[in-house]
This record gives structure tokens, sequence and C-alpha cells, in this order.
């Protein structure tokens, strides 16, 4: 009796092992021949016009402002600027390429803003930025004029005496460099309430010098 109960006992044992070996080839055969779940591709293209695109690129680990090019096949990188660690939750939106011909050389105008928001317990400011770049991309690929204008809206609390007990708030606008124009006549102008610098395109030095 002792010996046909060792022996069934044995059995059981065995077939449970096979069972659970049955288990385990189906569940792994089964998940070899699940389909594997497609990667995501997202762009990061801010603009496109004619054969330009601008996008935010990684190069060296670096984020950075980019124009892409692509003349028949030969593609070429313009970097416009290197996205530092005080303004990479900022990126540069509202970008916009355009393309004019003066003297038969044909330039490109980019313009683009970033928001940069500043607060404290009594203070809040966010300052809207706007770039405006001219770019000569036929022979040169040389920006040959650039601007940059900041404007901030101010929010800050201002007390009344040196116990802090009073207080009251002001909302003010502070203005820092020039407002940007590109007239008709693809003349530059940079203008404040009280100046006007104007800019006139110089077809030999292919850049933009100071009128006269």
């Amino acid at each position: 009796m002792k010996i046909i109960l060792y022996f069934g006992i044995t059995k059981i044992f065995i077939m449970k092992n096979i069972l659970l070996t049955l288990i385990l080839l189906i569940t792994t055969d089964s998940l070899a021949q699940k389909p594997k779940t497609p990667v995501k591709v997202t762009s990061t293209a801010l603009a496109t016009f004619e054969n330009l695109k601008a996008e935010i690129i990684t190069e060296g680990g670096k984020q950075k402002l980019a124009i892409l090019l692509d003349n028949a096949g030969k593609k070429e990188t313009i970097i416009l600027k290197e996205i530092t660690k005080n303004d990479k939750a900022q990126q540069p939106t509202n970008f916009k390429i355009k393309s004019f011909t003066i003297a038969d050389v044909k330039l490109y105008h980019f313009s683009y803003t970033e928001n940069i928001l500043t607060e404290t317990k009594l203070k809040k400011e966010n300052a809207l930025i706007t770039s405006n770049e001219i770019w000569e991309l036929s022979t040169t690929k040389l920006k040959i004029f650039g601007n940059i204008q900041t404007v901030s809206q101010i929010n800050e609390i201002q007390f009344l005496d040196k116990n802090k007990t009073a207080s009251q708030t002001i909302d003010k606008t502070r203005k820092e460099g020039f407002e940007f124009t590109l007239t008709k006549d693809f003349e530059i102008h940079l203008s404040t309430k009280t100046q006007i610098n104007k800019y006139k395109f110089n077809p030999v030095t292919r850049r933009y010098d100071p009128k006269k």
C-alpha cells in the first residue's frame, strides 16, 4: 500500500510540472505574437515656406531654433539661436517666414515671439519678446540684420508705509529696444516714441546700412 501511494503522489507531481510547462509555453508564444505598439513621432515644425522649415532641433544635447533648407535634395541647417535653460519652457511661437527681392537679391524675413513669465509674491511680470531677422540664404547664408524688442506687462504691489500695513497695486508697461518695421520699399525702420532710425539695403555689401 505504501509503494502504491508513493507512485501515485509522484505521478501527480510529474503531471503538475508538465501542466505548468505547457502554460508557460502558451503564454510565451502569445506574448511573442502580440503586435508591437507603434512609436508616435511628433513634429517640432514651427513654420514652413517654400523650401524652408523652421524647427526646434536637438544638437549636442541642447535645443536650438533652426531653419532647415532643402535645395534639390541638398539639406542644410541654419541655427538662429540656442534655447537656454532660462527660456527652455517658453518655446518660440508665432513663427513667420516671408521673402522679398531687392536689387535682384532675394532675402528672407523671419519673425517670432517668446513669452517669459517671472512671478514673486509682490510682482508679476509677463515679457513678450519679439525677434525680427533678415537673412541672405542664396550665397552667404548670413543674417544681415536683427532686432529684438521686449514689452513687459508688470503687476506690482507697493507698500505705502514702513510697517507694510497698507499697499497699492500698480500696473505698468515697460518697453525695451526698438519697434521693427519693414516698409513696402523694403527699408527697415527702428522706432521708439522719441526717435526713428532708418536703414537701406546696400547691394554691394549685401547689408542694411543706416540711411543717409
